[in-house]
């Protein structure tokens, strides 16, 4: 620091600061920062690429006992044979198959997938419950949910 007298007033003179010198210092600490976040984010994926998944034990729970006995109802009434039965004579063309998806009484879901048809509409689908429904009373079960779907043609 220098300090010089101007009309009798001592002024303190600071020397010349080099911006270009404090910029280039700045920037070095940025690309230092830089690099380390870089360096951390390639460390991450690099373990998160080599962990390994958990492992879930599969479930060695049984059916609930009310959808073995539903199961075994299903196959002493021919249920399914029923089903597709009443469901062609109504007009329909369903699939060979028919799907059970079994919890409780509450909820029990029965999949019906038809070959004809632009789309399934809520009549038809309306019909198709009610012919589940009276098959369900014939046969002494609760009603299910119905699950119509249309399969793609080829």
């Amino acid at each position: 620091m220098r300090i010089i007298t101007i009309s009798g007033q001592k002024i303190a003179r600071l020397p010349p600061v080099n911006f270009m010198e404090k910029w280039s210092e700045c920037m070095k600490s940025v690309l230092q920062i830089f690099f380390l976040f870089m360096c951390l984010l390639v460390v991450m994926s690099l373990w998160m690429a080599q962990r390994e998944p958990l492992a879930i034990a599969p479930s060695t729970e049984r059916a609930t006992p009310y959808a073995e006995e539903l199961g075994e109802k299903l196959q002493a009434t021919n249920f399914t044979k029923q089903v597709l039965q009443a469901i062609r004579s109504a007009g329909y063309s369903p699939d060979s198959t028919v799907g059970y998806l079994i919890d409780s009484p509450a909820h029990q879901v029965i999949t019906i997938q038809l070959h004809d048809g632009e789309e399934i509409d809520v009549s038809t689908e309306s019909e198709i419950q009610s012919i589940i429904d009276e098959l369900a009373e014939k046969n002494n079960m609760h009603l299910f949910m119905v699950d119509v779907q249309l399969l793609e043609r080829e």
